[in-house]
C-alpha cells in the first residue's frame, strides 16, 4: 500500500438545478448527476444508482488486478456488466440483487478463477454493502 491508513476520500457536489447537479472529485473530470429515468430523471446523467454499480464494478476490478499482478497472473482480456434490481421492501425501497457477469482471457483459468472470488471477498466496496453482488465468470479462448 502507498499510502498509511486510513485514507480519507471527498466528493463536492453542487446543485444546478432542478434535481440536477454536478459531482467533482480532485482533478477528475466533473459528473453530471441526478435522478434516474425510472424516477423522472433525464437518460443523461449518472444516477446515484448508476455509480453505486459502477463503484462495485471498479472496485472489483481494482482489486482483481491488483491480486493477478501480486499472483503474476497473465490477463490479455477483462470486462464486466453489473445488473441490479431496486425493490419495495418492508425497509424501503432497496436493492434486492445485483449480479455480475465478468468475462476474461488468462494464462491460468483456475489462478484466475481463485483470485476473482478472493477480489469478491475483499472489495471495500461490496464489503460495505448490506447485500453481496452474485458472481458469474465466463473464460474466453486465448488467440
Amino acid at each position: 500500500m502507498p499510502h498509511s491508513f486510513p485514507h480519507t476520500y471527498k466528493v463536492s457536489l453542487t446543485w444546478d438545478d432542478g434535481s440536477l447537479g454536478t459531482s467533482t472529485c480532485n482533478n477528475n473530470p466533473p459528473l453530471k448527476v441526478g435522478p434516474p429515468p425510472q424516477f423522472d430523471g433525464p437518460d443523461n446523467v449518472w444516477s446515484p444508482e448508476d455509480m453505486l454499480l459502477s463503484s462495485i464494478q471498479t472496485c472489483f476490478m481494482t482489486t482483481f488486478f491488483s491480486l493477478a499482478t501480486r499472483r503474476k497472473l497473465n490477463v490479455s482480456h477483462f470486462e464486466s456488466e453489473i445488473r441490479a434490481e431496486l425493490d419495495k421492501t418492508k425497509e424501503g425501497l432497496v436493492f434486492t440483487t445485483i449480479e455480475m457477469d465478468v468475462t476474461l482471457q488468462v494464462d491460468d483459468e483456475e489462478k484466475a478463477d481463485r483470485l476473482l472470488h478472493m477480489s469478491d471477498r475483499y472489495c471495500i466496496i461490496t464489503n460495505t454493502l448490506n447485500i453481496k453482488p452474485v458472481l458469474h465468470i465466463s473464460f474466453q479462448n486465448q488467440t
